[in-house]
């Protein structure tokens, strides 16, 4: 049984309807946070919130695309109307596609990634900040990626918008230093989710694109359940991460791994 070191707290998990997104909100909410599961699809967050409910926890469903800016005020808007108060945003709600060479590209698909993946961030977390700055509390946890740093040929909008991400987060840190708001990043690593699905299906043969080592982490038993990544995330929701700020988190780093699991009592 996980710590009850949320309670009272209230968080956002964008892309929430499934993998990561849906097992750091279920973990949250039995940690004891009142949590808002929002994605584009509303039977994956109906789903995900019903599966809170059923086992005593709070959570609404609201769907809602981080792309669009209406869109996630309502998301925030119901979270306030329902639950009165913010603490926690996790910025996981990500797409993979296109995934071509920038000469092959669709120029509409590549510019829809950066909207989903870096606008959508910076969207919901200037929507939500006022709040947090004005309790002088608050989190806010980016869910990054090593492409960020170490580009994959065939994945340049991904990369670019983690690219962003990494940097929105440095430019947050700076400014909300000493406001009592934290940022940090994770990158979870290689989970076994959709989009790792999504990418061993991609047909390379006549390409330069060589996903293989995706396919072989998946033949090996080496991605990580979403379950587990989970904890790492809720590592940085709860106290545990008090005074880390502006920090940038690996679950592929032994000592990051071995804090998580020692101070939420689970195995890695």
């Amino acid at each position: 049984m996980v710590p009850k070191k949320l309670q009272g707290q209230v968080a956002i998990v964008t892309g929430s309807g499934r993998g990561l997104g849906a097992a750091t909100a279920r973990l949250l909410a039995e940690m004891g946070a009142a949590v808002v599961v929002t994605s584009r699809t509303q039977a994956e967050i109906d789903a995900v919130a019903q599966s809170i409910t059923g086992a005593g926890g709070r959570a609404i469903a609201v769907a809602g695309d981080v792309s669009d800016l209406a869109q996630v005020e309502e998301v925030v808007e119901s979270a306030l109307d329902t639950f009165g108060r913010l603490d926690i945003l996790v910025n996981n709600a990500a797409v993979l596609w296109p995934m071509d060479e920038v000469l092959e590209v669709d120029p509409e698909e590549w510019a829809y990634n950066i909207h989903i993946n870096l606008v959508g961030s910076f969207y919901i977390t200037h929507n939500i900040l006022p709040i947090f700055v004005e309790q002088r509390s608050g989190r806010v946890i980016n869910i990054t990626s090593s492409i960020a740093n170490k580009p994959v040929l065939g994945l340049s909008a991904y990369a670019v918008a983690k690219a962003g991400l990494d940097m929105l987060t440095r430019s947050l840190a700076l400014e909300l230093a000493d406001s009592g708001v934290s940022v940090n990043a994770l990158n979870p690593g290689m989970v076994d989710t959709s989009m790792q699905e999504e990418i061993r299906a991609v047909d390379t043969e006549g390409s330069r694109l060589d996903f293989s080592p995706y396919q072989r982490a998946y033949a090996e038993g080496r991605l990580r359940s979403p379950e587990q990544v989970a904890h790492a995330v809720a590592w940085l929701a709860g106290p545990w991460s008090r005074g880390r700020h502006g920090e940038f988190f690996s679950v592929n780093d032994p000592a990051f791994a071995q804090q998580v699991a020692q101070d939420l009592a689970v195995s890695w």
